[in-house]
């Protein structure tokens, strides 16, 4: 017997939909799950036709939104990780000759 995820087949999604403040992620398997927008500031802050113009990454491993320049993959929403938004890279001191 394993631990741990479940089965990661059981894992893949076949889409989303977007209730209120919520992404909801339909499985294969027919599970759903709930997750507060408020971990995706940039789905958080987005129109409602661009929250809608997504497309699937790989057999159900994940989810593009081109416009938002925002990737999500399943295996991050279960494990409840929210939006990185990386720092903009720090800039060297020039020294004056």
């Amino acid at each position: 017997m394993s631990t741990g995820t479940a089965n990661i087949a059981s894992n893949r999604a076949k889409g989303l939909r977007f209730e209120g403040n919520r992404l909801i992620v339909l499985f294969r398997d027919g599970r759903e799950m709930h997750v507060p927008l408020r971990l995706y500031p940039s789905l958080r802050r987005a129109t409602a036709s661009e929250r809608e113009e997504w497309t699937m990454i790989g057999p159900g491993k994940g989810f593009h939104w081109a416009e938002l320049d925002l990737d999500l993959s399943v295996d991050g929403l279960i494990q409840g990780l929210g939006e990185a938004i990386p720092a903009p890279p720090r800039s060297r001191a020039r020294r004056s000759a």
